[in-house]
């Protein structure tokens, strides 16, 4: 209630259904489309109803035949031998490992940073959550189960994950009070920039025992400037994106293959 308080302190209104139905109309959401969504509660001000009250509407705006689809991550569940904010003494490692849980679609918690909507939406009813133990994808409509079946273990952001299937579906990126620091898109398109493999690794059921798996993957956002990519996407696509102002941030809504191959050729380029 702390954002209430502030608003009520400062003479502000809520963010109702109605408001948040025109917003979406405005950004071009339709029925059938494909969304990828990253959002913010706190860039709405208070949005009565909160993370349900969004994700319904948004469902409603897209109808049986649109899919929504949000990323899911828990890479809280990567080996601690691998954790850079901040790494964790050696001698902790074993402890962490031996009391670590495995990965579960169902009950794996996503982590804290993605936030309030996703921890809401990954436990929808019906909605479909990928098998990768770090970089799952949580999906509902008439696709969602194509989206994030079949999730490898390798390249888990790559060419065959949800990801690629969801910039073949022509889906559109929706940013609700977000930036480009969570448009995890960006991340398809480093996987062309010939960087050289490394190896990470997490706990999974196999035949119902917890097991330690490792898989290949690509260093991810070491050049943290997706706030530049941001920058100069906008300013080259200008007129094919959909803006509107929050009451404290931004939306925005745009095509995920401009995007992706934007940032393609950005990091061929810069490597």
């Amino acid at each position: 209630m702390e954002n209430l308080e502030t608003m009520i302190q400062k003479g502000q209104k809520p963010y109702y259904r109605p408001d948040l139905e025109r917003l979406l109309n405005n950004l071009g959401v339709t029925a059938g489309d494909t969304l990828i969504l990253h959002t913010s509660l706190k860039s709405f001000g208070y949005l009565i109803g909160g993370a349900a009250m969004l994700i319904d509407t948004v469902l409603n705006c897209i109808g049986p035949e649109g899919t929504l689809v949000m990323p899911s991550q828990s890479v809280n569940n990567m080996n601690p031998k691998f954790w850079q904010y901040p790494p964790v003494p050696q001698d902790w490692h074993d402890d962490i490992r031996e009391t670590m849980l495995p990965y579960d679609p169902q009950r794996t918690p996503v982590d804290d940073a993605l936030g309030a909507v996703v921890a809401y939406f990954y436990r929808y009813p019906n909605v479909h959550r990928s098998a990768h133990p770090l970089y799952s994808f949580c999906a509902y409509g008439r696709d969602a189960e194509k989206i994030v079946e079949n999730h490898p273990l390798d390249y888990g952001l790559g060419t065959e994950s949800p990801l690629q299937k969801l910039y073949d579906a022509g889906a559109k990126i929706l940013m609700l009070g977000t930036t480009f620091e969570t448009n995890t898109s960006l991340h398809l398109a480093e996987y062309f920039a010939n960087r050289p493999d490394i190896e990470e690794s997490a706990p999974v059921l196999v035949d119902g025992k917890k097991q330690w798996v490792s898989f290949k993957n690509v260093d991810l956002d070491i050049f943290d400037d997706f706030l530049d990519v941001q920058k100069e996407f906008f300013q080259k696509y200008a007129d094919q994106i959909k803006q509107c102002s929050l009451p404290s941030g931004e939306a925005y809504c745009f095509s995920m293959r401009d995007c992706v191959d934007f940032a393609k050729a950005y990091y061929q380029v810069k490597g």
